[in-house]
């Protein structure tokens, strides 16, 4: 992410967006509507709301916003004044869409170096032909987001979200556990894979596909690692059944898409740095969407985040 979102207390007088989300509703008193929308760029999303009855604009419009960044519910929130909708074909879809701060160059030769430390040939073949060689799944594995909106929603998110959910995951595999290093890498590589199915790039739109409403990335992955499994051939059987309880488990629970809850190691140390990852980052995004505060709301975690450590410690409290 990029610290360019508009913050609190902006006054903003050319925002270019995108519409999504839009909705209306009614006022709580009296009889009017109001709208409200997210705006999308390259740099993120931001609520936004309109005081206005109708609007002449619709979902997937372009749009010139003029307003104020005001806070609400513990987060920022356009309220627009005043608006221009702009023509599709002045931008490229790349406007829009954000992106991820990493250069993809840099993170494909991370990725390379990460699979060549896998001990398992036989692993590490899979794991080259699959996220590096294929035609279809590699492109679609180094460009997907690893979310719509909860972590790391934007182009090469997924990539630069399994990048670091390794580290993490290595950092939690002491010597003299028994652990399998080669399942953790793999597990962390590739826990989320089925995400290359469950979102599209819609014009120049995340958005969830059919079958990712439908079947969800866990099952997907598990089908497309499978059948890379047996592709392969030669990993013993005992390894890929354990990698393919890691990618059905990575959610943890079961109330949150796991078919199972994580019942080895390596499953367990996949799922709990999948988490920490995705959770660090809602907190940057909290210090990101508010960088004047220490503290700031993490609509994600619904709770107030040290988001700005190093900003001055102000109060009066003294230990």
């Amino acid at each position: 992410m990029t610290p360019s979102l508009p913050k609190i207390g902006d006054r903003l007088s050319d925002y270019v967006a995108r519409v999504s989300q839009l909705r209306e509703f009614k006022k709580r008193e009296g009889d009017g509507t109001f709208h409200v929308f997210r705006a999308v760029n390259a740099h993120g999303a931001i609520g936004c709301v309109i005081w206005t009855p109708r609007v002449d604009f619709k979902n997937g419009d372009y749009l010139k916003l003029a307003g104020e960044v005001k806070a609400h519910k513990e987060a920022p929130q356009f309220v627009v004044a005043r608006y221009e909708i702009l023509p599709r074909d002045q931008f490229p879809p790349e406007t829009f869409v954000p992106v991820s701060h990493r250069p993809l160059d840099e993170m494909v030769d991370e990725l390379r170096m990460v699979i060549a430390g896998v001990e398992s040939r036989a692993i590490a073949r899979m794991l080259t032909h699959l996220l590096l060689d294929d035609p279809d799944t590699a492109p679609a594995y180094q460009r997907a987001p690893a979310a719509k909106s909860h972590h790391h929603p934007f182009r090469h998110g997924l990539l630069e979200h399994n990048l670091t959910v390794v580290k993490r995951a290595l950092g939690m595999c002491l010597s003299g556990d028994g652990v399998d290093r080669d399942v953790v890498i793999a597990g962390a590589l590739l826990h989320d894979i089925g995400k290359v199915e469950e979102y599209r790039y819609d014009g120049d739109e995340i958005a969830f596909t059919e079958v990712g409403n439908l079947i969800g990335h866990v099952s997907l992955g598990y089908a497309l690692v499978r059948r890379a499994i047996a592709a392969q051939g030669d990993i013993p059987v005992a390894q890929a059944t354990n990698l393919l309880h890691v990618i059905l488990s990575h959610q943890g629970r079961l109330d949150y898409g796991s078919p199972v809850e994580p019942r080895t190691a390596e499953a367990f140390i996949v799922h709990h740095a999948d988490s920490v990852d995705a959770h660090l980052f809602q907190v940057r995004r909290a210090g990101e969407e508010f960088p004047e505060s220490r503290l700031g709301f993490a609509k994600s975690l619904n709770r107030m985040v040290l988001g700005n450590p190093d900003l001055p410690y102000d109060e009066g409290y003294r230990h």
